[in-house]
Parts: C-alpha cells; structure tokens; sequence
C-alpha cells in the first residue's frame, strides 16, 4: 500500500505546521510539501504531484481559487480540500464548481481528518 501524498497551502505558518504534525500521524498520510502562498503553490503541486492538497482559498499573490482552477486544467484526478476561515456559501458554491472536491472551514478539522483517513485507503 502506497502513503497518501499530502502538499498543505496556507500562508499561515502556524496552520501550515499544526496541519504538517497532525495528518503525520495519521497511518498512510505524508506531507511531502508545503507552500505559504499562490505562486508557490502552483510550483510545488507541479513538481510533487501529491494525491490531495489542502489549500487555503485566502493567499498573497494567487488565491486559492485561481491556485484550483490552474491545477485542475492539468489534473482532474488529484484531490483538492479547500481549507478556509470563510465559511461563505457563495464561496463554497464557487470553490465547488472549480473543481474543489471538498470545502471545508478551518473549525471543520476532525472532517479533514476523516477525509484523509477514507483517502489513505484508496491510493
């Protein structure tokens, strides 16, 4: 069984590191990157090739829905959770028909965990 490979966009280091140590330790998960901001991310998605992204919708220089819509072009089979403080219906609709697999606000993180856990098993 392969690990599920994990890149975490978010420009908040502190939420970029809780994310890092809590989905390690979950059996089958590595985080194998990480990006603090739009452009970054982009760079790091494509050279890594991760089989989920959590993505920040909220970032300096690409959001994360520009971030979305560019990798989904090139990949519609990766997994992408955005990852907000918003928790905006209309922002959820929009995430949702980019191509977003889920939308989850940061105070739903035991349903990213979940997410992951249901995930590990089918890479």
């Amino acid at each position: 069984m392969k690990d599920l490979r994990i890149v975490l966009v978010d420009d908040s280091p502190l939420i970029r590191d809780y994310l890092d140590t809590t989905l390690a330790r979950i059996k089958g998960c590595t985080v194998v990157g990480m990006a603090a901001d739009g452009v970054e991310a982009v760079k790091v998605i494509r050279d890594l090739r991760p089989h989920l992204v959590v993505l920040d919708v909220t970032m300096p220089h690409r959001n994360g829905i520009d971030v979305l819509r560019e990798i989904r072009k090139e990949d519609s089979n990766m997994v992408i959770i955005m990852f907000t403080a918003d928790p905006s219906v209309v922002l959820e609709e929009i995430c949702l028909k980019e191509g977003a697999n889920h939308y989850l606000c940061k105070s739903e993180f035991p349903d990213l965990i979940a997410i992951c856990k249901e995930l590990v098993n089918t890479v």
